[in-house]
């Protein structure tokens, strides 16, 4: 099969921002079948790129916009990753976005874009097809996200894609994402601000073609072949309630966490029952999917009849972890709040999980005493306070009084308050947690302590998947014993669904045991699920030693208390749990091959994937 014919397109797009020289860099097909795209590709050749120590805020940090594999073609490929050195971490940085970015950037004819330097003025890069040139942003520094898109989209066409930052992102918040589709956002490790550090405010895209592979028989005949297996049930759900098909519901059971992680849903957050995924499709005027999705999850609102809360028409419905970090983790339940929230995250380009958090943070520390209003700014921030969490937020992403404390999250935020500030802190490795408690589901607590991008809800699947797992999955959450090889791989099947730029809920509804034959299919290879597999634990070895060679450990991460039962909860569906940490990481580490007391991948793991020169590069 030729590049013509093909997934990728063998190049990827070099941009440094200090010289202004744009390069294409011709990549061998070895080196995608080795690391796929997204990440996988994005990790081994940040790992060769950035040096040892670098600034995450300086020039030697290297930001790259990495479509899947699959991006592009009619195997479902709608998504990308941002990938950088986290300054939110200090070590290994990737943020999953959805929406058409992606794939626009596939079909202009380019498999990712590696940025490095520091413009000495706002720019954009501007790209048409071949032709790429940065421009003169200096009209849209200060808009937001959504306005930022739209101008573009005036200047270039209706059909240029734009990934782009908000004031967030140009004021350096650590809780900055990269943003497009005017609300889908690539949102965790802080990577927005790497885009803000570097004067780059977006970058613009436009394709002449339409879709990878659009005409190829034996693709089209293996997109039918799968589209016939999807899960009707699945599909029908995750279309008409989306994500928020599952607030109220685990609200109650034990999932979602309530009122800065020490509450009960029952009792403290009754609300919660309201939110239900009914409620709020009855709120939307139409569905929204992304690129050429199957599933189309989302759904965007009709005008706003609500003026304390004026989202405009046409704002994207809040997913799950929107609607619970804003909603039971501040005891909000107030349904068209939760709109407007999302809206200006979306607007001002912020991590919704993290923002909801850190509020959900300075709430408590309020409570407590800790800050009064002298140090809030006069906003009395309360339980279920909609008005003031709304406030709070606007001054978050301007970095205005209290804002300003806050707006690098909630681990800088407790340094700038005080010690006794610290037990309110839901944060692991810098990174605020993700909206399901561990003591449900003990798996997450491995995920959100030992992944190189920490707090991470998204970076296994807990679901069987025929021909991935290793094993049955440990039912008993009693029981911490035997999950470690089940979660190894339900790890690195996640890292090819990323790599590939496949969505979570794609290969939830479809049948993701045939990954292989649509890889080989769109690229003319002949690879097993067996070697599918090994490309998944390649991109886990690779990341883990990124994150090691910059000096981090995160079996030494300090986890919070709270998430793990200690003391455990008097009432509630996890009343009486307490995780068995110590098993669950030890377990988990043997299973990965990975050293016990410092994560470090071991030479023999190394060599054996492959990665010789990584293991010389981390001392393994």
């Amino acid at each position: 099969m030729s590049i013509d014919e093909c997934a990728f397109n063998g190049k990827m797009l070099g941009v440094n921002l200090n010289t202004c020289e744009i390069v294409a860099e011709e990549m061998p097909a070895d080196f995608y079948r080795s690391y796929f795209g997204g990440y996988g590709a994005g990790s081994r050749l940040l790992f060769d790129r950035i040096p040892k120590g670098a600034d995450p805020l300086g020039p030697k940090n290297v930001l790259g916009f990495m479509p899947g594999l699959l991006s592009g073609t009619p195997f479902f490929g709608s998504r990308f990753q941002v990938v950088a050195k986290s300054p939110k971490t200090g070590g290994w940085g990737d943020a999953n976005g959805g929406g058409d970015f992606g794939p626009w950037l596939k079909n202009a004819g380019w498999d990712g874009i590696l940025v490095s330097g520091i413009s000495d003025k706002p720019v954009y890069l501007f790209i048409d097809d071949e032709k790429a040139e940065l421009r003169d942003a200096s009209d849209l520094w200060g808009l937001d996200a959504i306005e930022t898109e739209a101008k573009l989209k005036e200047r270039h066409g209706k059909k240029t894609s734009v990934a782009c930052i908000g004031p967030a992102g140009e004021k350096l918040s650590l809780m900055a994402g990269v943003c497009n589709d005017r609300g889908r956002v690539a949102a965790r490790s802080g990577l927005g601000a790497v885009m803000g550090s570097k004067k780059l405010k977006a970058v613009a895209v436009v394709a002449s073609r339409a879709e990878i592979l659009a005409h190829d028989k034996e693709v089209r005949a293996k997109v039918r072949e799968a589209l016939d297996a999807f899960s009707k049930p699945l599909v029908d759900f995750f279309h008409k309630f989306g994500t928020p098909g599952i607030t109220a519901s685990s609200a109650v059971s034990g999932d979602s966490p309530i009122k800065n992680w020490g509450g009960v849903g029952a009792a403290d957050f009754p609300q919660g029952s309201e939110l239900s995924g009914a409620a709020y499709a009855a709120k939307m005027d139409r569905p929204y999917g992304c690129w050429h999705c199957p599933v189309a999850c989302g759904a965007e609102s009709k005008d706003s009849d609500n003026p304390k809360y004026p989202f405009p028409r046409h704002t994207h419905r809040a997913e799950y972890e929107t609607m619970t970090s804003f909603g039971g983790l501040v005891l909000n339940g107030d349904l068209d709040s939760l709109t407007y929230l999302n809206h200006l995250c979306n607007a001002y380009g912020l991590d919704t999980i993290a923002a909801g958090a850190v509020i959900a943070f300075a709430v408590e520390c309020f409570e407590n005493g800790v800050i009064t209003k002298e140090d809030t700014d006069g906003i009395a921030l309360r339980w279920g306070n909609t008005p003031a969490i709304i406030e709070m937020l606007e001054k978050i992403a301007r970095r205005e009084g209290f804002g300003d404390v806050l707006a690098d999250g909630i681990r800088k935020a407790a340094a700038r308050i005080g010690p006794a500030s610290e037990p309110f802190a839901m944060e692991i490795g810098g990174e605020e947690l993700p909206m399901h408690d561990p003591k449900l589901t003990p798996d997450f607590y491995t995920t959100y302590k030992l992944d190189p991008t920490p707090a991470r809800h998204t970076q296994w699947d807990p679901s069987p998947r025929p021909g991935w797992n290793a094993g049955a999955r440990v039912a008993d959450r009693a029981e911490a014993s035997g999950r470690g090889p089940f979660h190894k791989v339900a790890s690195e099947y996640i890292h090819v669904v990323n790599s590939c730029g496949l969505c979570f809920f794609v290969t939830m509804c479809g049948p993701n045991d045939h990954i292989h034959e649509w890889i080989n299919a769109s690229t003319g290879w002949d690879m097993t699920l067996e070697e599918v597999r090994r490309v998944g634990e390649r991109i886990a070895n690779l990341r883990m030693a990124f994150e090691v060679r910059e000096g981090n450990n995160p079996a030494r991460r300090k986890v919070p208390a709270r998430l793990i039962g200690d003391p455990p909860m008097s009432d509630g569906p996890n009343a009486g749990v307490t995780l068995d940490v110590e098993t669950l990481e030890r377990e988990y580490l043997e299973a990965c091959g990975w050293d016990a007391a410092t994560c470090k991948p071991s030479r023999a793991k190394l060599t054996e994937l492959g990665l010789s020169d990584v293991a010389d590069a981390i001392g393994a």
